[in-house]
């Protein structure tokens, strides 16, 4: 949920204090067995529901028109059933069950409530109590690691073809802080030679061991557990690795500890071998970002959310090449880094993706990507320049027109995808930025980067249109005045921009990155 000024503040705000409903109604959902009731029966009627669940009819008639709207069920006359994102996370044999992850959150809402005092006190204030047992805290990190594969099991699948074509056949890995020891695991089952180390506290290694054994015994056999606090150095391993996992280990601490882990793990690497580093980094998703550093706050003694910037750099500091960061399609991203640099070109990395927070350290709030056929294209725009315009006929790219329709639809149908280059004004300042995102996107392999930005070019202090321009180099055509449909296109990728109604309404400013 992040705000739009170009949409209704007032429902922001309204929206932001009942997005509660929306847990507490999947909650409530989930708690009560209904999803697993609609499942074993295929589809029910709400009367036929409610009876198995001991609720009343017309109420839960009215729930599952909500959940009908949260997408999780549907109906078809009269009959209600599971849609296939319910079938895929939410019941008994889910293919992706998430029903561990959302408990757990239902479960922080007690840390969260102590959100006042913990900024009052400056660090945790909530701690499990003195007298404890054992047994209570060893379920506990049970369902926490359920939790944690829950929610890690898609990424694991994305980021493993980024990495798994560079290691040697066998490969040795150390997952460090490896929790279950998924994400090793799930290296061991695609590369089959290879052989793993995981590492995590004496607490834990046990409950590794476990479920380890669920695993194909050609994955488990290949894989021993090493009882050590990553905090105390140095690490009591043996061998050289050729891939070492950091997966939501960054963020557990204070900076000088993770600097301390991130040390420590190159010093493990071999000569050619891949460090890995997941988790949830402030360039990407920054609203969730900052949300998960107060997680950390509330819920940790001095855990927090670190920036891929900040990560990169102290591993260079380490010795290692670093690679851009790699936003992943969810709410986290992945870096890799290397002791030797040329390393990192072994990896199939998406370059795209890469550029993306590199434009946004430019100064943009976002950069979005697009299909080139997603640009909508009509006669119209060029006549919002030539009559519409305060700068009409003062500047250079009024008179001298710049590309025309025709040229600009051939033109943009030469590429493939780009990015929406998301800011506000001043205008000047906004074309600067567009120009540096295109030199970004050249320096980054992308020959073919081109920018459209939005409005009179305001590059130069002062214009003569009666003469060619006398900066081309840094001169690009606006959108509007080559015949793009700036409100329809920013549209297709799910940005909302509408006339400006009133003074001092946020402006929003675009530009339309080619990249290949």
């Amino acid at each position: 949920m992040k705000y739009d000024p170009h949409k209704s503040g007032a429902q922001y705000l309204e929206d932001l204090a009942t997005s509660y409903w929306y847990a507490s109604a999947l909650f409530t959902a989930l708690d009560s067995g209904l999803f697993n009731v609609l499942q074993k029966n295929n589809v029910l009627s709400a009367e036929d529901a409610a009876a198995k669940l001991g609720w009343q009819p017309g109420p839960t008639a009215r729930f599952l028109k909500l959940l009908k709207e949260m997408g999780l069920v549907d109906v078809y006359a009269g009959k209600w059933y599971n849609t296939g994102l319910t079938t895929d996370h939410l019941v008994d044999g889910a293919p992706q069950d998430q029903r561990a992850n959302i408990r757990w959150r239902r479960d922080l809402r007690g840390e969260w409530d102590t959100l006042p005092d913990v900024l009052a006190a400056g660090t945790r204030t909530l701690f499990p109590p003195d007298d404890v047992c054992e047994a209570d805290m060893h379920a506990r990190r049970v369902e926490y690691l359920k939790a944690m594969d829950a929610v890690i099991d898609g990424k694991i699948a994305e980021m493993l073809p980024m990495f798994t074509r560079a290691l040697p056949e066998n490969a040795a890995v150390l997952d460090v802080g490896c929790g279950s020891g998924k994400f090793a695991m799930s290296v061991l089952a695609a590369c089959p030679g290879a052989t793993a180390d995981l590492m995590d506290i004496r607490q834990m290694t046990p409950i590794t061991r476990a479920f380890a054994d669920a695993w194909p015994e050609a994955a488990a056999s290949h894989a021993q557990t090493v009882d050590q606090n990553i905090l105390e150095r140095p690490w009591q391993v043996s061998r050289q690795y050729d891939l070492i996992i950091l997966s939501n280990i960054v963020h557990a601490t204070a900076e000088a500890e993770s600097a301390s882990v991130l040390e420590e793990a190159t010093a493990h690497l071999a000569p050619d071998g891949i460090l890995l580093v997941h988790d949830f980094f402030l360039e990407h998703d920054p609203v969730k970002s900052r949300l998960s550093d107060i997680n950390m706050m509330v819920n940790t003694y001095n855990g927090r959310a670190y920036s891929a910037k900040w990560t990169a750099d102290t591993l260079k500091a380490a010795g290692c090449g670093a690679s851009a960061f790699v936003p992943l399609s969810t709410d986290t991203g992945v870096l890799f880094a290397c002791q030797k640099a040329d390393r990192l070109k072994d990896l199939a990395l998406d370059p795209a993706a890469q550029l993306i927070p590199k434009i946004k350290a430019l100064g943009f709030a976002d950069a979005i990507p697009f299909k080139a056929d997603d640009v909508v294209f009509s006669p119209f725009a060029r006549n919002k320049c030539q009559y519409g315009c305060q700068s009409a006929y003062e500047k250079t790219c009024i008179s001298n027109r710049d590309m025309s329709y025709d040229e600009t639809q051939a033109m943009v149908g030469d590429y493939r995808r780009g990015l929406l280059l998301c800011s506000e004004p001043p205008t000047g300042d906004f074309q600067r930025r567009c120009l540096a995102a295109e030199a970004e996107a050249f320096k980054s392999g992308f020959y073919k980067a081109f920018v459209f930005w939005a409005g009179p070019c305001s590059i130069c202090k002062t214009c003569d249109p009666k003469t060619p321009c006398a900066n081309p180099a840094h001169h690009r055509p606006s959108m509007e005045g080559c015949g793009i449909d700036v409100y329809a296109t920013v549209n297709q990728v799910g940005e909302t921009l509408h006339p400006l109604r009133r003074r001092g309404e946020t402006v929003k400013y675009y530009g339309l990155l080619l990249l290949d």
